[in-house]
């Protein structure tokens, strides 16, 4: 993963070393905003004190709209915030007795409204309809409903034990395979962090996108989300 974010980086520093030299040439950088609307998939890891919250790996889909702003006359620089909605979910199984062979599988669903602000710089690469648009910047999100649920259950040679369903709301307090509650687990509604990207545009329309984040503030105690995304958005 660091050899990815390494690549991208010096990927993103040629981009503007050749940006900076096409200017020289007194090429006419495009200045005009724009307005999107983009969907989102992103793959989050959780890094914990925890043991069960480490298992997380959220799968999150999210549909939005942007709109960018030019912040210089003489550069193609942009301001783009968007407004969205998020869906995560996640299904682990773990086995947790090894002598009787029960299961245990943790489902999570959280539904969220997002707001991304980022930092963009548009490069239309010469004799091309391609533009190359490397940024930066902050991820807002506040989770309206969130859910987790767990089954139990006994695999024998030839049958399925199916028992003991039980679901809470995970900002409310947290309960595990034992039916304890812990109110120090319980999540948090608010989180932020920053992240990092390019975006390849074709025809000033098309565009897909790939990114890095990580969350500044912990979503449960001791508890923090990492991410990467792929992106899709129609310009007009």
């Amino acid at each position: 993963m660091s050899r990815i974010k390494n690549l991208a980086l010096a990927a993103l520093f040629a981009c503007g070393m050749t940006a900076n030299a096409q200017s020289v040439q007194s090429t006419t950088p495009v200045t005009s905003g724009w307005q999107s609307v983009w969907f989102n998939w992103n793959k989050s890891k959780v890094k914990s004190d925890y043991k069960e919250f480490n298992a997380i790996k959220f799968n999150q889909l999210s549909l939005g709209y942007s709109r960018a702003f030019s912040v210089s006359r003489d550069l193609p620089l942009f301001v783009e915030g968007g407004l969205g909605v998020q869906y995560s979910y996640d299904k682990e199984t773990i086995k947790s007795n090894e002598t009787a062979n029960v299961y245990h599988t943790y489902k999570y669903k959280v539904f969220s409204a997002v707001a991304p602000a980022h930092l963009l710089y548009r490069w239309d690469i010469p004799s091309s309809k391609l533009s190359l648009m490397p940024f930066a910047g902050l991820n807002f999100r506040f989770n309206i409903i969130g859910r987790r649920r767990i089954e139990a259950a006994q695999i024998g040679e030839n049958s399925i034990q199916n028992f003991g369903k039980k679901s809470c709301d995970v900002f409310e307090n947290y309960i595990d395979a034992d039916n304890e509650t812990y109110n120090n687990k319980a999540w948090n509604r608010f989180q932020w962090g920053w992240d990092f990207g390019v975006k390849l545009q074709y025809d000033k329309r098309y565009t897909i996108g790939l990114s890095w984040g990580r969350e500044f503030n912990d979503f449960a105690q001791n508890s923090k989300i990492r991410s990467r995304a792929i992106t899709l958005e129609y310009a007009f």
